[in-house]
């Protein structure tokens, strides 16, 4: 084989005679591959990956110029003889890459070496910025006119050498205002066109949240959530990812809470779950289905339990199925069969699915009787409590008075009273581990609430509970 060629395997494809310089560079990366690099110093090692980066920013640059010429002589698919769409669906294809990916790509390529940014096409070669600012600046003008970004170019060149690839957008929409004033009142209308916010029930009982916000309403919502997406103290081990998932729910109890949302049909807007008194109550042998809560899908008895603490609750009285029969205690169970488990098993999802919403397949319901609603802890109580607790009177919580709900120690559900001696405040994390988590917060002679881990834990565990 002619050394100046090098045989290389393409994706899925025989191996193929390609262009002498792939040779030498596969042996480069080779032979870095080999390297032992334990011996090096921490300066040479920290060196290296600074220079190593800038290099695949030059080659990443190159790989684009050849991008840039297969696209202009539409050879994209000639490396299996074929013909292909586009070389956008070529890349995908070939190098497995996502569609944005591949178009980012493509566009990038085009307008560095075959468009008018012929001064960023030469500073990524020669290394002064990187791909990703050269990403920036190809898709902040591509919709102006060549010859302004050809004008505006030594600007955002310079501008990419100082600037991070983030700041560096903000900056170019920053110019773009003076560059094409004009053509920005149509990027903004295009903008203002594509915002939209989506929120889908999942299979598994969860939200996925997708959309697209204007600069200044995606701001503000930014600015809103800042404060509530914190950690609340040095033991807050949620998640990044997960503070930032409780803030807009936070904001939005506290929206509802405030009551000066618009009326929705006379009521203002609230969380409304539909529970059955069995789940309620937690009865044991009882078929529990959960509270019914809307599209976001079923809400566990516990979570119901722990919603029921401080509410507001209406009394429904409804007629039942007639596949159902009275036990001892008031309450109904699934009518029993000699069959074994499995059989006891149908019997009692058939009775869940008779208790579920007729919307959802179960039983038709006729309301008999509908009672007043009564919140559980009147605004007096909630006054006094914030005057005794403060805040979270779980032991070491330092969660202000604002995170957080009245608790009864004994539930009203199986008898508790409804007063100050019952009740205390508690932060929607340590409510949640209460109810759902097994820990059980008791108030000595003293008047101090001391808290107990549930009986069955992980051994990660025995610390208090913060995820909110």
């Amino acid at each position: 084989m002619d050394p100046n060629t090098h045989s290389i395997r393409p994706y899925g494809g025989q191996p193929e005679v390609r262009w002498d310089g792939l040779a030498a560079l596969a042996e480069v990366v080779e032979g870095l591959a080999a390297q032992d690099l334990d011996g090096r110093s921490d300066v040479v090692r920290a060196e290296r990956v600074l220079e190593l980066r800038r290099l695949v920013d030059r080659l990443e640059g190159h790989w684009l110029k050849e991008l840039a010429g297969v696209d202009a002589r539409g050879a994209a698919g000639a490396d299996q003889d074929q013909q292909v769409g586009s070389t956008v669906a070529w890349l995908r294809n070939r190098l497995r890459l996502g569609a944005g990916t591949a178009t980012s790509f493509v566009g990038t390529a085009r307008a560095l070496f075959r468009g008018p940014l012929t001064a960023t096409a030469k500073a990524l070669a020669d290394g002064t910025i990187s791909v990703a600012h050269a990403s920036v600046l190809a898709h902040g003008t591509r919709d102006l006119p060549d010859h302004l970004t050809v004008e505006a170019e030594p600007v955002l060149v310079e501008a990419a050498g100082r600037l991070d690839p983030p700041r560096l957008r903000r900056v170019l929409g920053h110019l773009q205002l003076v560059v094409d004033p004009d053509g920005t009142d149509g990027d903004r209308t295009r903008r203002q066109q594509r915002r939209g916010l989506w929120l889908t029930p999942t299979f598994d009982g969860m939200v996925a949240v997708d959309g697209l916000l204007g600069p200044e309403p995606g701001q503000t919502l930014l600015a809103a959530l800042e404060p509530l997406a914190r950690p609340t103290d040095a033991q807050d081990t949620r998640s990044g990812g997960q503070r930032r998932a409780d803030a807009p729910a936070e904001l939005a109890r506290r929206a509802l809470e405030g009551g000066r949302l618009p009326q929705t049909g006379g009521v203002r807007p609230q969380l409304t779950v539909t529970v059955d008194l069995d789940s309620l109550l937690g009865l044991p042998g009882a078929v529990r289905v959960g509270g019914e809560i809307g599209e976001a899908g079923p809400l566990d008895p516990q979570a119901c339990q722990r919603l029921a603490c401080d509410s507001a609750v209406t009394r429904v009285l409804v007629t039942h199925p007639p596949n159902r029969q009275q036990h001892p205690g008031g309450d109904q169970q699934p009518v029993g069969n000699d069959h074994g488990e499995l059989a006891g098993l149908g019997a009692r999802l058939r009775a869940a699915m008779a208790l579920l919403p007729p919307a959802l397949g179960g039983a038709p319901t006729q309301p008999l009787e509908v009672g007043r609603t009564s919140r559980v802890v009147q605004p007096a109580q909630r006054a006094a409590l914030a005057v005794r607790d403060g805040g979270c009177v779980f032991p070491d919580c330092t969660r202000p008075l604002a995170w957080c709900e009245a608790h009864h120690l004994r539930h009203w559900l199986h008898g508790g009273p409804t007063d100050l001696a019952n009740l205390a405040l508690l932060c929607r994390a340590h409510h949640r581990a209460v109810h759902e988590g097994g820990w059980q917060l008791t108030r000595q002679a003293s008047g101090q609430l001391t808290a107990t881990p549930p009986h069955r834990r992980h051994p990660t565990a025995r610390r208090h509970p913060t995820a909110a």
